[in-house]
């Protein structure tokens, strides 16, 4: 456990020394947590386009399974978050560099956004929109480095649970779409979209 403490201060003073730069500083601010508005703005604007210009079911459907796949996977970090409670870097380090984002004062594990990403990513591979995954993967990749960076969370907050989430986010996608429950779900918010023209 001392040394796992060790490595993680470690490379947190090293990821935060990039702060002495102010442009690295600004880009780590920006990309801590901007990229997580692109899940809602995806699904609502594919939606949108499958109502609209491409009358597509099936493509709708894989949109409410990427969405059910995020909502699922926040609910279990709130979940472990409620039993595993680990203080963010700037309540552990009384010599921080400089905190330069505001958050919730919560636990620093697991994290939210690295949760959410790695649930969308890997549910976009899945559902073969693998142009948009490759797209959003650099932005991902950005969002939970700075995320790091500016103190918000430890590096094996990140990493290891990264790894978590990738085969955790595999399995549970591919187990919603063979929930019969969900795929009448499915056809019921398609249904009552399309009646309000949506």
């Amino acid at each position: 456990e001392k040394l796992m403490q060790e490595i993680n201060q470690n490379l947190l003073i090293f990821l935060n020394s990039f702060m002495e730069n102010n442009i690295v500083e600004k880009l780590a601010v920006i990309f801590a947590d901007t990229p997580i508005f692109f899940l809602p703005i995806f699904l609502v604007t594919m939606w949108i386009y499958y109502t609209y210009k491409e009358k597509n079911i099936e493509k709708k459907e894989n949109l409410l399974f990427i969405f059910y796949s995020a909502v699922i996977w926040i609910i279990i970090s709130y979940i472990i978050k409620a039993f595993v409670s680990v203080d963010r870097p700037e309540t552990v380090l009384e010599w921080v560099w400089k905190l330069v984002l505001d958050h919730i004062p919560d636990a620093s594990f697991p994290s939210d956004h690295a949760t959410v990403s790695i649930a969308f990513l890997v549910s976009l591979f899945l559902a073969k929109y693998n142009k948009v995954a490759l797209f959003f993967l650099i932005p991902a990749i950005l969002m939970n480095i700075s995320r790091i960076v500016v103190w918000v969370h430890w590096p094996l907050d990140i990493i290891v649970w990264t790894i978590v989430w990738i085969i955790s986010a595999f399995i549970s996608f591919k187990l919603i779409k063979k929930c019969k429950i969900i795929n009448k779900l499915n056809l019921f918010i398609i249904k009552i979209m399309s009646y309000i023209k949506l």
